[in-house]
């Protein structure tokens, strides 16, 4: 099932600094917008049905985040220290420093990271940690991740999608099928399945007309196919979208029996071939 929202009108150029990774729990507020700017109401993932596939199985779910990073060349967080009064600059003289305690206090906002000291030599220094470089602590830079767009999946039962792939089990306290049920090891996630389906292909309208969806797609199956997570893949579309999943190595599989939504779909599937690379190591 994927997103037919109008695209809105935006410079065809893509954003910087773009992230592909799982997604978890913890982006559940952003899933569940992305998934409302996506589909109709009728097509829709419930709260309930995001929050079961970020906890049983969140390696199926991919994400497309446009990431702002701090900037700690400039104005960022502080390089300077109380203790550091005295430095060794790239000619590895030392260089008395005349502040006292209280000047290096504060002068840490706002400090730059010292990059005068760096040289193409320091990389044939026979001893490089004779020279000082202050680095910030160490954390991640990552100011924000806005997502644009997400793959949820899960793996199936039925080699197609159907009405109980998208549903949601009777769980054990440990998140596993309730076995005192029946059947209910064919409804939701079945983690031994080789088939997987992807339940929702979604992708910003205000970041539409990119190929952004294609990008997140070749992700997603590349991965599935160097890692023999599964062996084939399933779908719905509507009509209007089978020629860009036929573009992305899917093949149509003619009308499903799923009327998700209440709508007519296609059945589609592609199948990973597990090549290994020839210069693999």
């Amino acid at each position: 099932m994927t997103s037919t929202a109008a695209a809105t009108t935006r410079a065809n150029t893509r954003p910087q600094h773009l992230c592909i990774r799982p997604l978890t729990i913890y982006d559940l507020k952003q899933v569940l917008a992305l998934e409302s700017k996506g589909f109709p109401e009728s097509e829709r993932a419930s709260e309930a049905q995001i929050k079961y596939r970020l906890t049983v199985c969140p390696e199926l779910c991919s994400g497309l985040f446009v990431r702002e990073f701090e900037d700690i060349s400039v104005g960022g967080p502080s390089t300077t220290t109380k203790e550091t009064t005295t430095k060794k600059v790239a000619t590895g003289s030392e260089q008395e420093g005349d502040e006292t305690e209280d000047d290096a206090e504060g002068s840490t906002a706002g400090t730059k990271l010292d990059l005068s000291s760096l040289s193409d030599s320091d990389s044939e220094d026979e001893n490089p940690d004779s020279k000082y470089f202050n680095l910030p602590p160490a954390r991640s830079t990552i100011k924000t991740e806005r997502l644009i767009g997400q793959i949820m999946g899960t793996k199936t039962y039925d080699d197609k999608i159907t009405t109980r792939s998208m549903q949601i089990p009777k769980l054990t306290a440990d998140n596993l099928h309730d076995t005192t049920v029946l059947e209910n090891d064919k409804i939701g996630h079945v983690e031994d399945s080789r088939t997987l389906g992807i339940h929702s292909v979604v992708v910003d309208p205000e970041f539409q007309g990119l190929k952004l969806g294609s990008l997140l797609i070749k992700d997603y199956l590349q991965k599935l196919n160097q890692q023999f997570v599964v062996d084939r893949v399933v779908l719905l579309a509507h009509d209007s979208l089978v020629k860009f999943y036929k573009n992305l190595g899917f093949e149509d599989d003619g009308a499903s029996k799923c009327q998700h939504g209440g709508e007519n779909w296609r059945d589609m599937s592609c199948v990973l071939t597990h090549e290994e690379d020839e210069d693999g190591i």
